[in-house]
């Protein structure tokens, strides 16, 4: 299991595209990942839940990926958020 965190420092937040891309992550990966924001957890492939966590600006994201594949998909995940977040 690979676990890490995200400072949200753009000002629009946790939005769309960064949710699409980080949901494309896992699109062909045998590994899980799930996101915390605050006291609200969603699972990455979810758009809709990852919308739901309402990250703003200064909230920490903590990232859980567990699989297979673990590395590979923490690496993509950490290049979106370092990208776009």
């Amino acid at each position: 299991m690979i676990t890490f965190s995200h400072v949200i420092e753009v000002p629009q937040g946790l939005h769309a595209r960064p949710v699409a891309s980080i949901a494309s992550c896992l699109t062909d990966a045998a590994s899980r990942a799930r996101v915390r924001c605050g006291d609200m957890e969603a699972d990455a492939s979810d758009l809709l839940g990852l919308m739901g966590l309402d990250g703003r600006r200064g909230q920490e994201l903590r990232f859980t990926v567990e699989g297979p594949d673990e590395e590979a998909v923490a690496e993509r995940l950490r290049a979106v958020c370092a990208r776009e977040l």
